[in-house]
């Protein structure tokens, strides 16, 4: 049994993956959302029997990290966490002897509730080549970013980027202004040219320094991105796919960045055979996912696929016949009557 689901991160990314048999069941969140997201889902971590095995804090952004700073201050939080994936300003220096740089607010919270913390990592950083202890139930995970390299270029700037991403206290997080409206081209663009606008990586410190991991369980593959880099991501898929003989076959591939067209190239695209694609993102501030990054995945994202929404209005522009029939696609979002931001499946 694996059961994913995407619950309401605004603008960020709230993912809870659950597995196992009769014999056991393995919980893992990948980040909260936004401080307005607790709210929402604490009825769904109420019931998971009291443990998330593992909590997944891919980076610093406030998109992704403060739901998990309004979980850890809920003195009455249903959960409790076997171990917690963050890389801290010693992790990114790859030193020993924690202490909360500038007070940043979640390492504060770990050290005080005494949370195990990169345990499976011997404590020390989660990236790639890191030795990773995993649990002996079948399953397999493995870090696919961010390197060494990446976690070091972000120690110069860590307290700068923390406080923009409310990590210390004192300092709200500096909220980018709201994008007034958005307009896309629904039935009538040239997908293959959108497709073909050439590729400009990711340039922000916080994201490529996201936790990407490669689930395993039952022959089934889910690949987990948060705002990774994406030629980080291609460096560690393409020796995989080259030994499933060109394209390695994944189930589930949640798209870097909510679909941002700096963080999805058609390099990583032509790496995989993938069955469906999560945008996880309101479109909230930036408006995504991209006309662009949208057009890359329908233009070379495999001829059958599945493109998931957790928010209904990012599927419109996407929930259209001719498009559809002609790219391969289907679409799928809460249904009207359903919580917005929520989406459930099992593979």
């Amino acid at each position: 049994m694996i059961r994913f689901t995407m619950m309401p991160g605004e603008d960020g990314d709230c993912l809870l993956l659950e597995y196992g048999d009769d014999t056991f069941v393995r919980r893992i969140l990948v980040d909260g959302g936004r401080a307005g997201t607790y709210p929402l889902i604490k009825p769904v971590l109420a019931g998971l029997d009291g443990l998330v095995d593992v909590l997944v804090v891919t980076h610093v952004d406030q998109d992704h990290i403060l739901g998990v700073l309004a979980l850890l201050d809920d003195p009455e939080r249903s959960v409790e966490f076997g171990d917690v994936w963050f890389n801290g300003f010693d992790h990114l220096l790859d030193t020993e002897g924690f202490g909360a740089q500038d007070g940043e607010r979640l390492t504060s919270a770990l050290l005080a509730q005494k949370v195990p913390w990169n345990d499976a990592f011997g404590g020390r950083g989660a990236e790639v080549g890191r030795m990773l202890g995993w649990f002996d139930d079948g399953s397999t995970m493995e870090v696919l970013s961010p390197d060494r390299r990446q976690l070091e270029r972000l120690a110069p700037v860590w307290v700068k980027e923390c406080a923009v991403h409310g990590l210390i206290p004192g300092r709200d997080p500096d909220e980018p202004p709201a994008i007034d409206g958005f307009e896309h081209f629904g039935g009538t663009a040239d997908v293959e040219q959108l497709a073909a606008t050439p590729f400009k990586r990711d340039t922000s410190p916080t994201n490529v320094t996201s936790i990407g991991l490669l689930f395993e369980f039952e022959d089934r593959r889910i690949v987990l991105t948060g705002d990774a880099d994406d030629r980080r991501l291609v460096e560690s898929l393409r020796p995989r796919a080259e030994v499933a003989g060109g394209r390695l076959h994944v189930d589930v591939l949640k798209v870097a960045h909510h679909g941002s067209k700096h963080n999805i190239s058609t390099d990583l695209l032509d790496l995989l055979d993938c069955d469906r694609y999560l945008i996880s993102t309101s479109g909230a501030r930036h408006d995504h996912p991209d006309d662009i990054a949208m057009s890359r995945i329908l233009r070379h994202g495999g001829a059958r696929k599945e493109i998931v929404f957790n928010y209904r209005d990012r599927a419109a522009p996407w929930d259209v016949t001719s498009l559809k029939k002609r790219f391969g696609y289907t679409v799928t979002a809460p249904a009207p009557d359903a919580d917005d931001g929520f989406v459930t499946f099992e593979l």
